[in-house]
């Protein structure tokens, strides 16, 4: 499955950046949608014991010819709930990230994935 980065800063890696697995499907459409707001659900690929509350970019590929900054990161998911950030998450739990996008032909069509 593909990976994308949260990172802490637009443009840099860090070490407080995380490291998601999304779906494929998932992937597909953030490298090609055009929609201007998305909602993205990724997992984690490891225990991470600091899960930040707030970052400023969901890094897709290099080649990705949109940029998606982040609005809000939502952690847990209907059976795990009320997961306070920052704080500890583990490999396999769900985050949703909700991020708006710059780039070539990027519509206001909102579009959940």
């Amino acid at each position: 499955m593909p990976h994308v980065e949260l990172r802490s800063k637009a443009g840099q890696r860090s070490p407080s950046d995380l490291l998601l697995v999304v779906q494929d499907k998932t992937f597909d459409y953030l490298m090609s949608s055009p929609a201007k707001e998305i909602r993205v659900s990724a997992y984690l690929d490891q225990d991470w014991p600091n899960v930040e509350a707030d970052y400023e970019e969901l890094f897709v590929a290099d080649i990705c010819k949109f940029e998606s900054k982040v609005t809000k990161v939502i952690a847990g998911s209907r059976t795990r709930k009320n997961i306070t950030l920052p704080g500890a998450m583990t490999e396999g739990e769900q985050i949703t990230v909700l991020v708006t996008r710059t780039g070539p032909a990027a519509s206001s069509e909102d579009a959940p994935v």
